[in-house]
């Protein structure tokens, strides 16, 4: 069974789950970037992209995957403690996701979404409580829902969990985000602006990307040059969904170069 649904539904319980975490290191006195990217070769932004797109943090292994992404128009719902600055950030991101990406990105109604960002003091407690009814068909079992939560809560900031579709495993298809609002507003955004880009494809983290959002020890806490340029190369039209890392490069090169040429 596909996890492709209508507008007018919520994720199906039978799509693939793939989580990505979004732990956050935060610092609220280095609010600002701090590194820049005028040092970052066209190699360097090769092999940035590989670590981001094609490995998953928390896979023990380590493995190479395949390139997943976004084929579909996102349609997002925002839920639970949702201020009128908590809009505006989360617009502001939307919106700049559309631009990279192409696709239509849209606020809806909770009903009508593929994509669901909870906003809560206790964001892990209350997604499995409160807001269980928004939250529970990400997930293919309680048990899942429950396992995954109890996990993560003590290791992550925000936390984002995608599915993926059955028939083509390598299409997000939907995704939840927990969104911390106790910690106030500049982990607010930081969250909002890293869940939101990692389900859209780019799920790594690594000390070793600089400057970058995708860098859990760095105070970048906004979408730096080199992250836009990591965005762009994700959603550039000669890749797809289930490319190998061996099949994309070459592509992945020429897009490099015609970027930090443009």
């Amino acid at each position: 069974m596909t996890a492709t649904r209508s507008p007018s539904t919520r994720p199906a319980r039978s799509a693939r789950a793939l989580a990505l975490i979004g732990v956050l290191m935060l610092s609220l006195a280095g609010c600002t970037a701090t590194d820049t990217s005028e040092e970052l070769t066209d190699e360097d932004y090769v092999a940035n992209f590989r670590t981001v797109a094609f490995y998953r943090e928390f896979d023990p292994e380590k493995r190479s995957r395949e390139l997943t992404r976004w084929e579909t128009p996102l349609r997002v719902a925002l839920i639970g403690d949702v201020s009128e600055r908590y809009t505006a950030y989360a617009r502001d991101q939307l919106e700049d996701m559309a631009a990279i990406s192409g696709l239509p990105v849209d606020l809806v109604a909770p009903d009508q979404a593929n994509v669901v960002v909870i906003f809560s003091p206790e964001p892990f407690d209350q997604a499995l409580t409160t807001y269980r009814e928004f939250y529970r068909p990400f997930f293919n079992s309680d048990m899942s829902m429950e396992r995954i939560t109890t996990k993560m809560k003590p290791e992550a900031t925000c936390f984002g969990h995608l599915i993926t579709d059955d028939e083509r495993p390598n299409d997000i298809v939907g995704a939840v985000i927990l969104i911390p609002t106790d910690l106030g507003r500049f982990v607010v955004r930081a969250c909002i602006i890293e869940e939101l880009t990692q389900a859209m494809g780019l799920f790594n983290d690594s000390d070793d990307i600089k400057p970058s959002i995708f860098n859990d020890s760095s105070s970048n806490m906004t979408l730096t040059d080199h992250d836009r340029i990591l965005f762009r190369l994700l959603y550039d039209k000669r890749l797809h969904p289930g490319m190998t890392w061996e099949e994309a490069e070459p592509i992945v090169r020429r897009a490099v170069a015609e970027l930090r040429g443009a």
